[in-house]
């Protein structure tokens, strides 16, 4: 259903016209960043990628930020623990979703990143730095503060990257 939606947009919307092509005005995708963070809508988003990346023949980047203040609340021993915790829960968050990649794409190169610290920053310094073309994101996640209409997480990616960001309800 996803597939057929995307197919009908993009051949609407995004297909060449004969003027584009003589005028150079086609983008190449090649490297697609999402996120996730174990909720539906980076579910969907990742979904939205992979759908996207394998279109496109790009690679994809699968990234999840695991929020440091979490264990800063403990001290000793308890926030070594705590740390520890939340890095496995953090990675097996990224194993389900490659694993889902492998099994429902498999013809999509797909990457995964683990960083530590504020989600937003932390994946706006990866794109920028690895200089992706398209970044996904989910509607709303798992963080703390939820916005009114957007996740704060969603709100600070698009406001702060220069490349294209598509926002995934």
């Amino acid at each position: 259903m996803i597939n057929d939606k995307l197919n009908n947009y993009w051949q609407k919307s995004l297909m060449p016209s004969i003027t584009e092509l003589m005028h150079g005005v086609i983008c190449l995708i090649g490297n697609v960043l999402v996120a996730v963070d174990g909720s539906e809508n980076s579910d969907r988003a990742l979904e939205f990628a992979l759908e996207f990346s394998e279109k496109y023949s790009a690679k994809l980047t699968i990234i999840n930020v695991s929020e440091s203040s979490a264990a800063a609340a403990y001290t000793g021993d308890v926030m070594v623990s705590v740390a520890r915790d939340l890095r496995k829960f953090h990675e097996e968050i990224l194993e389900k979703a490659v694993k889902h990649a492998k099994q429902t794409h498999p013809t999509v190169e797909t990457t995964k990143v683990l960083r530590e610290g504020d989600p937003a920053s932390e994946i706006v310094s990866f794109a920028n730095d690895e200089n992706f073309d398209v970044v996904v994101v989910g509607h709303r996640g798992l963080g703390k503060v939820k916005g009114i209409l957007l996740g704060s997480i969603s709100e600070k990616i698009i406001r702060s990257l220069i490349c294209t960001v598509i926002l995934v309800r």
